[in-house]
């Protein structure tokens, strides 16, 4: 199962602190959705990613589940380009 998590990134001491934000972001897979806002003086740019979450059957959370019936739990990540393509799908 994917969920798709948001979040607003602020600069707090103007460009460069958003320009640095932004940048950390995008490096934890997250992609800016739409422009920059303003408010009060400080910029901001939403942000948006895709994650996976545990499989879940029958309301039952994974970890109560039996080991036959969770996925494997060794899975790779999703590198920036994966999460940004499952983000461009949302939009």
């Amino acid at each position: 199962m994917k969920k798709a998590e948001y979040k607003v990134a602020v600069g707090k001491s103007g460009f460069s602190s958003l320009e640095e934000e932004v940048t950390r972001l995008l490096n934890e897979g997250w992609k800016p959705i739409g422009g920059l806002a303003f408010n009060a003086g400080y910029p901001y740019q939403a942000m948006a990613r895709v994650v996976s979450m545990p499989k879940s059957t029958s309301g039952i959370p994974a970890q109560s589940q039996s080991l036959s019936e969770q996925e494997p739990t060794k899975k790779q990540p999703l590198g920036a380009q994966d999460a940004m393509r499952l983000v461009d799908e949302l939009t």
